[in-house]
């Protein structure tokens, strides 16, 4: 049994759980932090039955197996995802033979290496944009936990490095380096995301029909900066329930 409530982070992968990890220190010290890797994009894996919301609360009685949480020590789920341009028209999937199998994003569009790429593009941006409409109108998961979906754009390393298409030990090894960075200055991860010009103005659901225009996915935004607000609130509405 937890001593304290928790909060549930889900990210991608490992790079991502370094890069987030300096949020801790505004967590309020009532509340643990739990980080939870998928190890991969769950809105585009292929073979997927289940909608979504069922696989987002799969995750979470994941986490409580392995961690031993019951449902009511976890206050949110805060999910992070990329949102990898899947919300741009087909016609900015184009075809160019000269690149390798792995798409290439630009700043307007997706480079890839054939017509079968493509159409593969095509179909999973479609699924992702359906998916992330979802989760996004969703302020409540398992009959009480809050939960909060943040994005950035196109990815989590355009965001922080601005850089779209980063291989695998370049991701790991900035990572690293933020994460020391928020060790050695620990204002640097507030004003990272809370002060440069991809953090989208607005509510949260404004952020959210922000991104789904034109090109946005493509470009270097986030929402992420939002996180700190909604810990404050979170700290309110647990203050104003004990306090009935």
């Amino acid at each position: 049994m937890a001593e304290k409530k928790v909060i549930v982070f889900i990210v991608e992968g490992v790079s991502d759980e370094r890069t987030i990890a300096a949020i801790r220190n505004y967590v309020p010290s009532k509340y643990s932090v739990y980080v939870h890797i998928t190890r991969g994009d769950m809105f585009t894996r292929p073979g997927m039955r289940k909608n979504v919301k069922t696989r987002v609360m799969d995750q979470i009685r994941k986490i409580m197996n392995e961690t031993k949480y019951r449902k009511q020590e976890i206050l949110a789920v805060i999910q992070l995802t990329d949102t990898d341009g899947a919300f741009v028209n087909d016609k900015a999937i184009e075809v160019n033979a000269s690149v390798g199998r792995a798409p290439i994003y630009r700043e307007s569009r997706i480079v890839v290496a054939n017509s079968g790429i493509q159409q593969y593009i095509q179909k999973r941006n479609k699924i992702k944009a359906s998916e992330l409409r979802t989760m996004c109108s969703e302020d409540v998961i398992m009959n009480g936990i809050y939960y909060f979906i943040f994005y950035f754009s196109c990815n989590l390393d355009h965001v922080m490095h601005n850089n779209r298409n980063m291989a695998i030990e370049e991701k790991i090894n900035q990572s690293r380096a933020f994460e020391r960075a928020c060790h050695d200055q620990p204002e640097h991860f507030y004003h990272f995301f809370h002060d440069q010009s991809f953090a989208v103005r607005g509510s949260i659901d404004d952020t959210w029909d922000f991104i789904e225009r034109g090109t946005h996915s493509l470009q270097r935004y986030s929402n992420f900066h939002l996180i700190f607000d909604l810990l404050d609130t979170l700290e309110q509405q647990k203050a104003a329930q004990e306090n009935i």
